[in-house]
């Protein structure tokens, strides 16, 4: 350390403890926050139908894997055959015979988790999305086959044949060594700005002085 006798011309920085401790609290704070980081999984459905409906895309976002009997939120989603419109509201993961993803208007129709689906009357919908080897634990894409839909329509009703690709993705997120890494940064940036430069013999009990 320097001398008094050696600060005579010379100049200081010195650092305010108080923001020190802010940003280091800040960092912690941020650090804290990381353990909570989980990631999301994306399921991109591309449908391609036949039987005079159009083929028809959607998607849905979950924390985790879908799994039998869950029924994971989605905005809702039209299919149509250019004359008559159906609105999917509800959906449900199944496995029966197959393993399945249904979707229906509400109303009359009527899904269950053993991949039965139906409809009672016009102007209801309902359609089912098997997944060849059972539902998705993995990323990956997955083939829609073997898919039927019970669209009713006043005078008439659509039967179309489904298939496709399911592609599952997990969507990555800050690993907590990296929030924490970013934490430390900010508190270093809040450390560089609390630097300050004085003359000396106005130096303050309340900093700590660095010869420069």
């Amino acid at each position: 350390m320097p001398s008094s006798t050696d600060l005579v011309s010379g100049s200081l920085e010195v650092i305010d403890l108080a923001t020190m401790k802010s940003f280091a609290l800040g960092a912690l704070a941020i650090c804290a926050l990381a353990g909570t980081a989980h990631a999301s999984t994306l399921y991109q459905f591309d449908v391609i139908a036949t039987g005079g409906v159009d083929s028809f895309s959607f998607s849905f976002t979950v924390p985790s894997f879908v799994t039998t009997g869950q029924s994971p939120a989605f905005t809702p989603f039209n299919v149509t055959d250019g004359t008559h419109t159906w609105t999917m509201i509800n959906d449900l993961a199944g496995i029966g015979a197959v393993s399945c993803f249904l979707f229906d208007t509400g109303g009359s129709s009527n899904i269950n988790s053993t991949c039965g689906f139906g409809v009672g009357s016009a102007p209801d919908g309902s359609i089912e999305l098997t997944i060849s080897g059972g539902l998705p634990t993995a990323n990956g894409p997955y083939s829609i086959s073997s898919g039927l839909g019970i669209l009713d329509f006043s005078g008439g009703e659509d039967t179309p044949s489904l298939s496709g690709t399911l592609t599952v993705t997990s969507e990555s997120v800050p690993e907590p060594t990296s929030i924490g890494l970013l934490g430390v940064g900010l508190a270093a940036i809040g450390w560089k700005r609390s630097v300050r430069t004085i003359r000396a013999g106005k130096r303050s009990p309340r900093y700590i002085s660095i010869w420069e």
